[in-house]
């Protein structure tokens, strides 16, 4: 029995190392100082722009990987760009990926469409929200609900005030009529010689 705990224990630890393996070298993307001179030189296209989408691959293999950037074009300061350019970069930084974040504004440095960590890019901010066309204003729609809500309580106020009334008091058909006499049931009498009878 403790023969075969013995094996059982042996095969665990050959499995267990077999399946995570050496430890790899751990690399990392060392770039020199960005110099604007050079990165523009280099580059074929320099712009500034916002990223509108980041279409990144489902199923990644590795950190270099590319991931494709969609910028809405603000300004070209090098090359020929319109309207949306797309870029392209690795996955991650260990690869020299440049970390782009969806709404942020940069100044791009590319060439054939290719950008990384050492072209020398450089965040500018993010970019100002701009109401669309279709949009209403957060204040018009508490305004108007506000306005709602107190036409909603008048209306309640003035039902419940009309319904607190007296069920006696007179209608307006009843103003300005004589009350009819209790003694005779509510019929005024005549006599015969055209007198009434009160």
């Amino acid at each position: 029995m403790r023969r075969l705990w013995g094996h059982l224990a042996a095969l665990m630890v050959l499995t267990s190392v077999l399946v995570v393996g050496p430890s790899g070298t751990a690399c990392a993307c060392s770039c020199a100082e960005p110099d604007p001179v050079e990165n523009a030189a280099w580059a074929d296209l320099v712009f500034v722009g916002v990223v509108v989408d980041i279409d990144r691959p489902v199923f990644s293999m590795s950190s270099g990987d590319l991931m494709t950037a969609r910028l809405t074009v603000e300004q070209v300061r090098k090359g020929d760009a319109q309207g949306h350019v797309e870029v392209r970069t690795a996955m991650e930084g260990p690869s020299c990926g440049f970390d782009f974040v969806e709404g942020n504004r940069y100044l791009i440095y590319s060439r054939e469409g290719q950008t990384s960590l050492c072209s020398g890019n450089q965040l500018l901010g993010a970019a100002p929200e701009v109401e669309l066309e279709g949009d209403v204003p957060v204040a018009a729609l508490l305004g108007g609900g506000a306005v709602v809500l107190l036409a909603a309580l008048a209306l309640w106020w003035v039902l419940r005030r009309r319904s607190a009334q007296p069920a006696s008091a007179p209608t307006d058909a009843g103003i300005g009529q004589a009350n009819p006499d209790p003694a005779t049931g509510g019929q005024d009498e005549t006599r015969p010689d055209g007198q009434d009878s009160a």
